[in-house]
């Protein structure tokens, strides 16, 4: 637990960071070009900063759990704001953001820090809140021998190999997902706006071609990961739709609605972001999953 808060103070930092820097080339540069791209960073930010709600639900306290929500809401308030000043639709002063996000931005850490000292002193109770997660270097070594001799899975019994390896290959096809995501986003995004209209057609068929090489690694990162087929089928239908119907949102925007008009729709990319969080979710559970199954074999 204790690395997943630092984690998300490190996160949390990123995010008013990256604020800061689009705030300070807006009003330098204006919001054109690499600068309205740039925009859309803060709404995929935010989606990274909800691990530790999704990790510890039904296990963090009630008090704790309102703090994390707090926190959460924090962020998606400085989004939101960002938008509406940047975007015109309200005016204020953009250098008054900047102290919006510093302010915001402490009662953030704040919260964090506070929620980090309630759980160390559970852990010092023996409350069992959550597992901690593997280390960097652990995580390394375990992927390296995996890789290489699978040493790990010496001494096991047959039905522990087949969680071991399981696990890994739905971790390792979590990792894949990610960069398609990306691709499929960003690519798709990047390619409508600088190529524009002339090659929408090519744009669309490599963006069919890296779809079902999604699909397929979905599939396979189901089925070793949920053993209840019902389950499967559930949560495969439901990333899958959902991941669809926002992909759609993007590419109907940004390749026909705005394509050659070198506008962007913030508030329609994000609301279509929205429907990516099963997906994050359904990764997060595996990346968990992952680092509780290694945590019990690096202990025995």
């Amino acid at each position: 637990m204790e690395s997943k808060i630092k984690k998300l103070l490190l996160l949390n930092v990123l995010f008013y960071l990256n604020n800061l820097i689009l705030i300070l080339l807006t009003i330098n540069f204006g919001l054109k070009g690499f600068i309205a791209l740039w925009f859309f960073s803060p709404f995929v930010f935010v989606l990274f900063t909800t691990s530790i709600l999704e990790s510890t639900k039904g296990r963090l306290l009630g008090y704790l759990r309102k703090i994390a929500i707090l926190d959460f809401l924090l962020r998606c308030i400085v989004v939101v704001i960002n938008f509406l000043v940047i975007s015109e639709l309200i005016f204020l002063p953009l250098y008054y953001l900047i102290v919006i996000g510093i302010i915001f931005m402490c009662v953030n850490v704040y919260l964090e820090l506070r929620i980090s000292k309630h759980l160390h002193l559970l852990d010092d109770q023996n409350e069992n809140i959550d597992q901690e997660v593997l280390t960097k270097r652990e995580i390394d070594d375990l992927c390296d021998d995996f890789a290489s001799n699978q040493s790990i899975l010496k001494f096991k019994s047959p039905g522990e190999k087949e969680e071991i390896r399981n696990i890994y290959f739905s971790t390792f096809s979590v990792g894949y997902s990610y960069v398609l995501i990306i691709l499929l986003i960003g690519g798709g995004i990047f390619g409508f706006e600088f190529l524009g209209e002339k090659y929408r057609l090519l744009i669309l068929f490599i963006a069919f071609l890296l779809l079902g090489i999604y699909f397929y690694l979905t599939n396979k990162k189901f089925a070793l990961f949920f053993k209840d087929r019902h389950q499967r089928k559930k949560i495969n239908l439901r990333d899958n739709l959902t991941f669809i119907i926002g992909l759609s949102i993007i590419y109907i925007l940004q390749g026909y609605v705005h394509i050659g008009t070198g506008t962007f729709n913030f508030l329609g990319i994000f609301l279509a972001t929205m429907f990516l969080i099963p997906t994050i979710k359904t990764n997060h559970l595996i990346r968990d999953e992952f680092h509780k199954m290694n945590k019990k074999y690096i202990d025995k």
